[in-house]
């Protein structure tokens, strides 16, 4: 029975998240445990892949509510958002959303994050805030685009 009970959990557990395949020249950053924490000594574009069969809300961590209502996006099972960072620590945690149900779960194998180093801001660009959100990457890539950021070239 034991047996029985770890083979669905097995089965379950390979079966729940899609592969990660990142944009040729966006390079993957760990994502393990509960958050991931973005770090920008320069202001980068970061890219964050749904893996999970649900939607997820990407949340940020609030210390002082009263100071900052904090934030949160939506993004589609397999879609993309595009994150402007400019800030040193950038904490972004995960909850999973079902009709009738919201729990926080680990963000390691539910989403998937790169970076794009030497990605060009428009010029009113300053700060960190959502580029593009819950889209397919070929359309998240043209969004930023039409909003002014210029992705290096691939390589």
């Amino acid at each position: 029975m034991r047996f029985f009970i770890w083979l669905c959990l097995g089965v379950l557990s390979s079966t729940s998240y899609a592969d990660a395949t990142l944009p040729v020249g966006c390079e993957a950053i760990a994502v393990q445990g509960d958050a991931v924490t973005l770090k920008a000594k320069k202001p980068k574009v970061i890219f964050i892949h749904n893996l999970s069969k649900n939607d997820l809300w990407l949340t940020h961590p609030v210390t002082n509510p009263s100071a900052s209502a904090g934030w949160t996006s939506r993004i589609q099972a397999d879609h993309w958002s595009a994150l402007a960072v400019d800030k040193p620590s950038f904490v972004v945690t995960c909850i999973e959303s079902q009709p009738g149900h919201e729990q926080q779960i680990p963000c390691e194998g539910a989403i998937a994050v790169c970076q794009w180093k030497g990605a060009k801001f428009p010029e009113k660009g300053q700060g960190t805030f959502w580029a593009g959100e819950d889209l397919p990457l070929a359309e998240l890539t043209a969004a930023i685009g039409g909003r002014g950021f210029v992705l290096p070239a691939k390589k």
